[in-house]
């Protein structure tokens, strides 16, 4: 997909039905806002959890949210989480650079001339939102000739640094989140060990 100055792209693929992994890009003004929740699976309803991140992330698409106070309010949310818990990754993507916020084991990457600059190094693993949150902001400057990629830890559990980031380099952005995907496929039955989201953004080149 192309808007706003960017192109991108957003995969997500359950282990089974429709998982618990939730990925959306909304275009806004002057750029993009990039939103990825994994749903915990060890508690009731964790996609329903991840699905109001995505929904709060919708809602206030054009807002210039301070991301790290939202997902805090979310996360004392009871009636929209409905119990669940989530991690979340929410990145406002324009020409000036990155801005957002995360928590969990889900990550965002900014890869680039070969190397990676970990954008959610500094996140809590836990409490999810819905548990007690401690959401963790982050920004950077323009993506330039880099590839953002964020991404559930069904991709940053299984597969190798290495290779997520030189596929993610790759040239098509569609392309690169199918094979994404195909680095963590279980042969031969070609099952993925977990639920996968991916989103890939890059300036738009014309």
């Amino acid at each position: 997909m192309i808007g706003s100055g960017f192109e991108y792209v957003v995969k997500v693929q359950p282990l089974k039905g429709a998982g618990q992994d939730r990925a959306a890009v909304f275009e806004r003004d002057g750029g993009v806002l990039i939103a990825l929740a994994d749903g915990a699976g060890g508690t009731s309803n964790g996609a329903v959890a991840a699905q109001a991140i995505i929904d709060t992330a919708e809602m206030l698409r054009n807002a210039d949210a301070e991301w790290s106070i939202v997902l805090r309010q979310l996360d004392g949310d009871s009636l929209r989480l409905d119990g669940g818990q989530s991690t979340a990754v929410v990145l406002a993507v324009t020409e000036h650079g990155v801005r957002g916020a995360s928590v969990g084991d889900s990550g965002a990457w900014l890869i680039r001339n070969g190397d990676i600059d970990d954008l959610t190094h500094a996140q809590h693993a836990k409490p999810l939102v819905g548990a007690g949150a401690t959401p963790v902001s982050t920004a950077t400057g323009p993506l330039g000739a880099g590839t953002l990629l964020v991404a559930s830890d069904g991709l940053f559990r299984y597969a190798k640094i290495a290779d997520i980031g030189k596929i993610a380099s790759g040239p098509d952005l569609a392309a690169a989140a199918e094979q994404l995907i195909e680095l963590v496929r279980i042969q031969p039955a070609g099952n993925v060990p977990d639920d996968v989201a991916i989103v890939l953004c890059r300036v738009l080149v014309v």
